[in-house]
């Protein structure tokens, strides 16, 4: 299943590196894929992962915030 996401707080190719690499952490997303114009991210999961816990992740890594967009067939 894959999940489109937007993101805010992300200013240069570190910040998209240290995003997917805190996004990869969570068990259940297999790719993660993220852009930083415009700042979003595609999500494979594995199972269903909760926003709370992308967020949580992310508050670990900076001042990242991660908000659901829909969801890719």
């Amino acid at each position: 299943m894959k999940k489109h996401y937007t993101l805010t707080g992300m200013s240069c190719g570190g910040c998209v590196n240290t995003v997917k690499q805190a996004l990869l952490r969570i068990q259940g997303i297999t790719e993660a894929d993220v852009l930083l114009e415009p700042q979003s991210a595609v999500l494979t999961q594995s199972k269903p992962v909760d926003i709370i816990q992308l967020q949580a992740e992310l508050s670990k890594s900076g001042h990242y915030t991660i908000r659901e967009a829909g969801s890719i067939t």
